[in-house]
């Protein structure tokens, strides 16, 4: 996750300019990174503990047991829609930056300004479930928008260099 952050910053000072959007987005990107924590250490921890007590207690609590791992899966879904789209904002905030004041490259701007918006339209209407698959397709949309900038921003740097 701070790798994610620190690459973020970067990102964002490279491309500040004086209107602060890239500012906003990265504001915007430290929250989504934070409910995505929390999303984490509920599945990872809390989840495993409670089944614990579960397997330990009688079979007459089983269906109160039940009750409390769906409210919890609740509480991970919840924290997933967070993150998809705060995420997704960021993109979208950090993509318009680029193509009103430059700094990366049209196309991943224009890439950004339209898969973040599928993303957040199809976890508004319910299309798009965030259980394994669905993160799968937040993420891969995410992950290509933050390689080709990455990519862009290195080669801007290598350009840099041998400029020197």
């Amino acid at each position: 996750m701070g790798a994610r952050i620190l690459g973020a910053c970067g990102l964002t000072r490279c491309i500040a300019a004086p209107d602060r959007i890239s500012f906003a987005a990265i504001i915007t990107y430290g929250f989504a990174c934070v409910a995505i924590m929390i999303a984490a250490a509920v599945s990872g921890f809390t989840v495993p503990d409670l089944m614990k007590h579960m397997v330990g207690d009688v079979g007459d609590a089983a269906h109160q047991w039940q009750i409390v791992i769906d409210g919890i899966f609740q509480i991970n879904q919840a924290f997933a829609r967070i993150y998809s789209v705060a995420a997704s904002i960021a993109i979208i905030l950090w993509s318009v930056s680029t193509l009103r004041n430059g700094g990366l490259g049209r196309g991943v701007a224009i890439y950004g300004c339209v898969v973040s918006p599928t993303i957040i339209l199809g976890i508004g209407i319910g299309r798009l479930r965030l259980d394994v698959h669905g993160m799968a397709v937040v993420m891969l949309g995410q992950v290509v928008w933050f390689i080709l900038v990455g990519s862009q921003l290195c080669s801007r740097q290598a350009r840099g260099v041998s400029l020197q």
